[in-house]
């Protein structure tokens, strides 16, 4: 137990980016190598751009996606926990529910509100799959599992056992955009592993807003949420975009929310698009992002 103890207060220490970019430059570099042989069709220039939107998101969200929401945790468990000492045993599970949880119902909700998916639609606009694009993703992308996260430091989870449990789960994150992993039989049905992951970067029709868990199917099996591999998931938006060069393509997702809400003459419907899901418009005419939802946009 006290190494279990030494390793997660290494892994949810200082050290906790450098794991995470490690993980996540290791993976991008040996999946190239392996695509010499493997995968001949391997996207340069998409990769390259999924870097640099990476990098320039995660430059950006140094002080209000980590500091901020760090400082608001240690508040709270300092003054607010509601539970002392948490046995190790108990507080590790409870941290990753708590960390699935939070990562299910913002991921929900970043597909189902209008200004959030423009935030989050970068993260879906390559039309790869692979370990450049685990990390790809606009700056304001993401920020309410932040305070979704809050609720363990409530319950009395450790700050350095919460990082730990994020890092282990995001470098899984980062795993899940394999591109060379198969099926896995009945860890399919169970993890979200890289095939169920493709779906829910597919543009099909029956494979939109499905499979948002990050490490388990858990909360998409509760909620109503899964799908499973039939047709081969085609990556990308239903409105594709082909723009390489990341200082236009983070803005790929507001520019489709600001096309929808320039064809609204009132400033009530302009709003609206904000808000209401992204196949939603105000005239009931489907424009960019609702194959699925075709005929039933209308308010």
């Amino acid at each position: 137990m006290e190494s279990l103890r030494e390793a997660i207060e290494f892994i949810g220490g200082p050290a906790a980016l450098w794991i995470l970019a490690a993980m996540y430059f290791g993976s991008v570099i040996l999946e190239r190598i392996w695509a010499i042989r493997g995968n001949p069709d391997y996207d340069n220039k998409d990769a390259l751009n999924s870097i640099g939107l990476n990098l320039m998101s995660s430059v950006i969200n140094l002080v209000i996606g980590i500091l901020v929401p760090l400082a608001l945790y240690v508040l709270v468990y300092d003054n607010l926990r509601l539970f002392g000492a948490i046995p190790l045993w108990a507080a590790i599970p409870v941290a990753f529910i708590a960390h699935e949880f939070a990562y299910y119902w913002d991921h929900r909700l970043n597909h189902r509100v209008g200004l959030f998916w423009a935030f989050h639609a970068i993260h879906h606009s390559s039309n790869e799959f692979n370990h450049s694009t685990a990390a790809r993703g606009f700056f304001l992308d993401g920020q309410l599992k932040r305070l979704f996260a809050v609720t363990p430091a409530f319950i009395g989870i450790d700050p350095v056992l919460y990082i730990a449990v994020s890092v282990c789960t995001n470098a899984f994150g980062i795993w899940n955009h394999a591109s060379y992993v198969p099926r896995l039989g009945w860890v399919d049905r169970v993890l979200m592993t890289p095939k169920m992951h493709k779906i829910h970067h597919a543009n099909q029709p029956q494979y939109i807003d499905r499979n948002y868990g990050q490490v388990t199917l858990l909360f998409d099996r509760m909620f109503a949420s899964t799908a499973y591999l039939g047709e081969e998931p085609n990556p990308g938006l239903v409105k594709p975009v082909h723009d390489y060069n990341p200082l236009t393509a983070q803005f790929a997702g507001l520019k489709q929310l600001k096309e929808r809400m320039d064809h609204a003459d009132r400033w009530q419907d302009k709003l609206a698009y904000l808000w209401r899901p992204p196949e939603w418009s105000h005239d009931g005419v489907c424009r960019s992002d609702c194959p699925k939802y075709a005929g039933l946009t209308a308010a």
